[in-house]
C-alpha cells in the first residue's frame, strides 16, 4: 500500500434499510491532492464525508487516514453559538490569539461585526465567521461540505483562492460542491 496517502478508502459500502447509496467505493488522496465528491441531492455525498471523518460507520469496507494532525471539517452547518457576539464566537474556537486573526477578519469583513450577536447576521456573515477555522488551520487535510453555498462571488473567490494555496502547502483537500471552483481535483462521482 501506498504510504503517501491521506485517505485511503477500500470497497466502501453504505446503506439505509435496504437502499444503497453507494457500493465498493474505492479511492485515495495523497498529500496535495484535492478530490471533489459529486452527485444529486441525496446521493451519499455528506455521507461519504462523514464516514471520512469517523462519524458514520460504513456498511462495508475499510476508510485509513494517515495523519497525525487534527483535521479541518467545516460541514453543512456552521457550528457557531447564536446566542454569543461574533467575538466571542471566535474565543471559544480558540482563534483570538491566532498571529493571522486579524488579517482574516479584515479580508471576510467582519471587523465591523465584532460585538454582533451572531443571530443577528446573514447567513453569509455567519458563514464567513465559521470560514475562519478553515482559514487559521494547522491541518494536512481539509474536509468541507458545501463550502461555497451561502457566500457572495468575492468571498467565494477568495475561498478557491486560499484553497488553491492550500494544495500548493501539501495540504489535501476533499471536498462536495454543486458551485464550480477552480481547484486541481479529481472528481469522484456518486449516483
Amino acid at each position: 500500500m501506498n504510504t503517501n496517502f491521506i485517505v485511503n478508502a477500500e470497497n466502501i459500502s453504505y446503506k439505509v434499510n435496504d437502499n444503497k447509496l453507494f457500493h465498493n467505493l474505492s479511492f485515495t488522496v495523497e498529500q496535495g491532492e484535492a478530490i471533489h465528491i459529486q452527485g444529486s441531492n441525496g446521493s451519499g455525498k455528506s455521507t461519504l464525508i462523514r464516514i471520512i471523518l469517523g462519524i458514520t460507520k460504513q456498511t462495508k469496507g475499510n476508510v485509513y487516514i494517515n495523519s497525525d494532525k487534527e483535521i479541518c471539517y467545516l460541514g453543512h452547518k456552521n457550528a457557531l453559538k447564536n446566542y454569543l457576539s461574533l467575538d466571542d464566537n471566535i474565543l471559544l474556537m480558540e482563534l483570538n490569539k491566532h498571529p493571522e486573526l486579524k488579517n482574516q477578519i479584515e479580508i471576510l469583513g467582519l471587523k465591523k461585526l465584532l460585538d454582533v450577536n451572531v443571530a443577528n447576521l446573514s447567513y453569509g456573515q455567519q458563514k464567513k465567521l465559521a470560514l475562519l477555522r478553515l482559514f487559521l488551520n494547522k491541518s494536512d487535510l481539509i474536509v468541507l461540505d458545501e463550502p461555497f453555498v451561502g457566500l457572495d462571488k468575492e468571498t467565494q473567490e477568495i475561498l478557491n483562492k486560499f484553497l488553491v494555496n492550500q494544495l500548493s502547502k501539501n495540504k489535501s483537500i476533499i471536498f462536495t460542491s454543486h458551485i464550480s471552483s477552480s481547484i486541481d481535483a479529481k472528481e469522484l462521482l456518486l449516483r
